[in-house]
Order: C-alpha cells, then sequence, then structure tokens
C-alpha cells in the first residue's frame, strides 16, 4: 500500500506504509502542494499554481496535468477510480480520470461566479457537499451523471 504527501516546496512523496520507506520524490508544483487524493491506480495532486496533477501511484510518473482558473485548484474530491471533481468560481467541475477529459460543470446559484468553493466533500460515492461564499451547497452526483448519458 502506498500512501502520499505534499509539501510546501511543490515534492510529492509517495510511501510504502508497511516498510516506512519513501518509493518516489517528485516534483510537480511551483510552490506549496494544498491537496492530495488517491483512487487505486492514481494520485491526484494540486497547488497553489493552479495545476492539477494525476500520478501513477504504484510509480509516481505524472501522467498527465489539467490547468485551473486561478484561485481554483485546492479543492479536491473522488467519486470513483475515473471521476475527480475540482471546485471552481461558483462551481464544481467533472473530470474524466482516464483522459483528463472535463465531462461536466455544475454552477452552485445564480450569483456564485465570485464565490470560490473552497472545500468538498464526497459522501458515500452519491452526493458532494461544497463550502462556497457563506453557504454550503449539496450536488447529487446521480443526477450529474444521468445528464452525461
Amino acid at each position: 500500500m502506498v500512501l502520499a504527501s505534499g509539501g510546501q516546496d511543490g515534492a510529492i512523496c509517495l510511501w510504502d506504509v508497511l516498510t516506512g520507506s519513501r518509493v518516489s520524490h517528485v516534483y510537480g508544483h511551483r510552490g506549496d502542494v494544498t491537496s492530495l487524493v488517491c483512487t487505486n491506480s492514481c494520485v491526484i495532486s494540486s497547488g497553489l499554481d493552479d495545476l492539477i496533477c494525476i500520478w501513477d501511484r504504484s510509480t509516481g510518473i505524472k501522467l498527465y496535468s489539467i490547468q485551473q482558473e486561478v484561485g481554483c485548484g485546492s479543492s479536491l474530491g473522488v467519486i470513483s477510480d475515473s471521476l475527480l471533481v475540482t471546485g471552481g468560481h461558483g462551481c464544481v467541475s467533472f473530470w474524466d480520470l482516464n483522459y483528463g477529459d472535463l465531462l461536466q460543470t455544475v454552477y452552485l446559484g445564480q450569483n456564485s461566479e465570485g464565490q470560490h468553493v473552497r472545500q468538498l466533500l464526497v459522501l458515500d460515492n452519491a452526493a458532494i457537499v461544497c463550502d462556497f461564499g457563506s453557504e454550503l451547497s449539496l450536488v447529487y452526483v446521480p443526477s450529474v451523471l444521468e445528464k452525461l448519458d
């Protein structure tokens, strides 16, 4: 089993949980790593540089990166091994982790463009709680996935 950590220097380290040894040490961001989430096959990192990097969990090799809007790279959530959700200015976006493609963006309110989604919490793979501005929003994932069909 591999655990990931990120630092203020933009480095991401992968650690073998059983031995405590460092498996990989790579630089993926210009500045602080602000968020890390994992799936069975990859590690997803975001940084103050508004870049989201997707790494192979077993090798530490960067698969690809996604450039976010300014100030939108710190809110990440994993819905499944192939679906990532990120926060934006008044919205959440859903990404295909296999290809890095934007699947859909859901806007959270009429006057929400100036409000930044600060935190995301994925609940039982069925809903996402979003903290933006002075509000909390709930986005149901099954309804979003149905719209993609």
